[in-house]
C-alpha cells in the first residue's frame, strides 16, 4: 500500500469513527465523557499539541518542507490564508454555540477548565478551526512527502489536535468532524493544483531544454 493511501484511508476510517461516536448521546456526550475522564498527562499533551492548529505548527511545517524546496514551503501560507478565511465565513454562517454555553445551560457541575488554557464561549463553535488548519496542514504535508512514516505522523497529529478541541471544551465532536473533513478537502485540494503547475513547469522545461 502506498503512503499516500494510507493516508487518506486512515483518515476516512478515522471521521468515520468520530461519526459512529456522536451517535452515542447528545452533541454534548463527548465533550462531558473526557471531562470526566482526564489524566494529568493527557492534560498537558493536548494543552500543547492543540497549538499545531495554530500558527506554530504551520511555522514548523514550513521550515521542514523548506529544507527540501522553497517551492514546497510557498504553499503553507497559502493554506493557511485559504483556511482563515474559509473558517471564518462557516463560523459566521452557522452560528452554533460553544461547549461551555451548553454546559452551563444543563446545569454541568463537573470539571471544565484544562490548567491555565482559557475556556470558550460564544457561538463559533462550527466548526473548529483549529481542526480544520491541522487536517488541511497534515493532509498537503502528507500529499507532498509520501513516505510511510510521514503519513502516519501527520494522522497522528491530526486526529491528536482534533481531540485536543474536544479536550479543552472548545468544540463539539461533530464540529472537529466537520473541521477535519473541510481541511481535508482544502488540503489536497491545493496539493492538486501545485502539482499540476509543477508538472507543467516541467514539462515547459523539458520541451525548452529539446528545442534548444
Amino acid at each position: 500500500m502506498s503512503a499516500w493511501r494510507m493516508y487518506v484511508i486512515g483518515a476516512f476510517v478515522l471521521m468515520a469513527a468520530g461519526i459512529a461516536l456522536t451517535f452515542l448521546g447528545d452533541k454534548g456526550y463527548f465533550v462531558r465523557w473526557l471531562a470526566l475522564h482526564r489524566t494529568p498527562f493527557a492534560d498537558y499533551y493536548f494543552y500543547h499539541v492543540t497549538k499545531l492548529g495554530e500558527e506554530y505548527g504551520f511555522i514548523v511545517i514550513g521550515l521542514l518542507l523548506w529544507l527540501q524546496s522553497w517551492r514546497r514551503m510557498i504553499v503553507i501560507p497559502l493554506l493557511g490564508g485559504l483556511v482563515t478565511v474559509v473558517t471564518f465565513l462557516l463560523k459566521e454562517w452557522f452560528q452554533h454555540e460553544r461547549p461551555f454555553l451548553y454546559l452551563e445551560r444543563i446545569g454541568w457541575d463537573g470539571p471544565v477548565g484544562v490548567l491555565d488554557y482559557q475556556v470558550l464561549s460564544g457561538h463559533a463553535s462550527f466548526p473548529s478551526g483549529h481542526s480544520m488548519a491541522a487536517w488541511a496542514l497534515f493532509t498537503l504535508t502528507a500529499a507532498l512527502i509520501r513516505k510511510p512514516w510521514v503519513s502516519f505522523v501527520c494522522l497522528f497529529f491530526a486526529i491528536s489536535v482534533s481531540l485536543s478541541r474536544v479536550y479543552l471544551v472548545a468544540h463539539f465532536l461533530r464540529d472537529v468532524i466537520a473541521g477535519a473533513a473541510v481541511g481535508f478537502a482544502l488540503g489536497y485540494t491545493l496539493y492538486y493544483i501545485y502539482d499540476k503547475i509543477m508538472k507543467k513547469r516541467e514539462l515547459s522545461q523539458t520541451f525548452t531544454r529539446n528545442e534548444a
